[in-house]
């Protein structure tokens, strides 16, 4: 509840102790670093108009009135673009099939398909329904150039289609291990962003990524995307999973990142999802190991940011754009609540529609929304699953004493997966005890000022 004053209001909020000072948020994603005592101040309500530090906390939005109110509804809308836009990744898996063995694969299933052009075309027709303005469609697998025919097929129609002007992105993930010229060329020509794993130093990446002769395969993938590079002047971008063998080369991966001229990587962690499962003592971690990797890699990101070697980091990234910059930048995984449906869709070989990757990894009839075939995209938006799931996810509900909340996001699916249940038990939940660990390492980096905050900015 609002604790008022004469002409003003302390907005509801939370406080963490970091370092020697206090960060106090507030529901609308206002905050500030407080000394001790005017943490005290702000707590008794005894902070008078027309002193310093009511100014210091108005101007910062921890006290509301007529002069700010509007700013900070403004700022909390901008944060938060998610909640007044329709769905804008649409994720085609186009083939459960892959031509890889991978230790940590998440989407192996006892049964391949391939997805039909007849629900290729319906995935377009959800693609452009929509209303978002900026759309994206992303190719996953299996190994999605193993059905090559529909994924060229999508490509094509889709910027054919978008008659309406869409800023319309498509990106592929994959192992390009399949890549030959006339991909490259498709690619190139439709402006089509390429995700492939790397994994780091070939060490590292030939344990987890073989094939199923048992090659590693890190000699291959670095030729094919060196080979796009050099024909269309494309980079391909590299993405690391994080399992127990990668965390001690922590600065070997970034370094690896560096080499390859990868302007950002991204850290990660394994989820225990799907198949990942059943070898969960060979590849995990537990939450302090994983924490330790992370502190490692940023102190090592910040130091060759220091010395004019620039790379940033994804998760640093996305907190950042919330916490200094007030914007949204559509993370699924730190959205209250969650993306799922109303952010991104995944669409299966046979039609199936899931709310999210990870919904589709557990392959669970109670994250199905229904197929795409026979029903449009307004009728999933109102599926009861969906709407519960959404309600399940609002974080404010189960995590509300957070001096985080105000950005923080997690993901029922994979909650579903750890906990077999879509609502967290906070203490016990990996994702998000390690999301709160992120936060407050940043809010660490952002009191110590100077330099540090001028590169992460940088990265924004």
């Amino acid at each position: 509840m609002m604790k008022k004053t004469a002409s003003f209001v302390v907005l509801p909020h939370n406080a963490t102790r970091i370092k020697d000072k206090y960060l106090v948020s507030n529901v609308l994603g206002a905050w500030d670093f407080l000394e001790p005592h005017e943490f005290r101040e702000l707590e008794g309500i005894r902070v008078e108009e027309g002193t310093a530090l009511f100014k210091r906390l108005q101007d910062r939005g921890l006290i509301a009135d007529e002069s700010n109110l509007r700013n900070l509804l403004d700022a909390f809308r901008s944060r938060n673009a998610n909640l007044f836009s329709d769905t804008a990744l649409h994720i085609a898996v186009v083939t459960t099939r892959c031509n890889l063995n991978c230790s940590y694969c998440q989407t192996r299933v006892a049964d391949p398909k391939d997805m039909s052009p007849e629900v290729a075309i319906r995935v377009l027709k959800y693609l452009f329904d929509v209303k978002s303005p900026k759309v994206s469609l992303e190719f996953q697998g299996g190994e999605p150039l193993l059905n090559w025919p529909v994924v060229r097929l999508l490509i094509e129609a889709a910027r054919k289609s978008n008659t309406v002007g869409k800023d319309l992105n498509i990106s592929l993930v994959s192992n390009i291990l399949l890549l030959d010229e006339e991909k490259m060329k498709v690619l190139a020509d439709n402006d089509v962003q390429l995700c492939v794993s790397l994994d780091g130093p070939q060490k590292i990446h030939d344990a987890n990524r073989k094939d199923f002769e048992g090659r590693g395969t890190y000699t291959r993938v670095t030729e094919k995307a060196q080979q796009y590079k050099k024909k269309y002047g494309r980079q391909v971008s590299f993405l690391p999973t994080i399992t127990n063998s990668t965390l001690p080369y922590a600065k070997e991966l970034v370094d690896e990142y560096v080499r390859w001229q990868q302007p950002e990587i991204c850290l990660r962690p394994v989820n225990n999802v799907g198949s990942v499962c059943s070898c969960w003592g060979d590849l995990g971690y537990n939450i302090e190991e994983f924490f330790d990797f992370y502190i490692e890699a940023m102190e090592y990101i910040l130091e060759l940011n220091r010395r004019g070697i620039k790379i940033g980091e994804r998760t640093a990234r996305v907190i950042l754009s919330k916490v200094l910059f007030n914007r949204d930048p559509g993370y699924v995984d730190m959205m209250n609540p969650c993306g799922a449906g109303r952010a991104t869709m995944a669409y299966m070989p046979d039609g199936s529609c899931y709310p999210c990757d990870e919904a589709r990894m557990l392959g669970e009839d109670m994250f199905r929304l229904g197929n795409i075939i026979d029903e449009n995209y307004e009728d999933m938006l109102k599926k009861d699953n969906l709407l519960q799931l959404l309600h399940s996810s609002c974080s404010n509900l189960w995590y509300y004493a957070s001096a985080f909340s105000p950005w923080i996001g997690y993901c029922p699916a994979v909650n579903y997966a750890l906990q077999k249940n879509v609502i967290p038990k906070i203490a016990c939940s990996q994702a998000q005890r390690i999301q709160e660990l992120q936060f407050r390492y940043i809010f660490e980096k952002l009191l110590e000022g100077g330099k540090t905050i001028d590169i992460l900015k940088s990265w924004v």
